[in-house]
């Protein structure tokens, strides 16, 4: 069901940007650490504005709903117990182009099951590539 209220929202596709583990590169024997990162798509969701910045500063903050079947999806391939450690191991959440650092993780549940999960962000000062 949340689902087919996800994709009348919109339906779009967000990346949780997770860590690699380092390969035995080159570069690792020469000294040189490699950052690996895995973006993980996790659709459907529904991305919006909450408020804008009162203020000089102030970054703006965002929304996330994602369906718990997509974030489930990605915690059987990972082998992860939760989507609390899921979402504590993600380095942040690219929507579009643009990436944003994950402040905040709840859920709805109906009969006892998570049925979407509402991610709050906020702008980083980085841009995603």
């Amino acid at each position: 069901m949340a689902d087919a209220l996800l994709r009348s929202l919109g339906g779009s596709v967000a990346m949780l940007r997770m860590p690699v583990a380092a390969t035995n590169a080159i570069g690792e024997q020469l000294g040189a650490p490699t950052a690996g990162f895995a973006d993980l798509p996790l659709s459907p969701a529904a991305f919006r504005k909450v408020r804008a910045p009162m203020t000089d500063g102030n970054q703006a903050t965002y929304e996330l709903l994602i369906s718990a079947s997509a974030v489930e999806a990605q915690l059987s391939q990972l082998g992860l117990s939760s989507a609390e450690v899921l979402f504590a191991m993600g380095l942040g959440i690219t929507v579009g182009k643009e990436f944003f650092l994950i402040e905040a993780v709840s859920f709805t549940s109906a009969a006892g099951l998570a049925c979407m999960y509402r991610v709050l962000l906020r702008e980083s000062d980085t841009q995603s590539y």
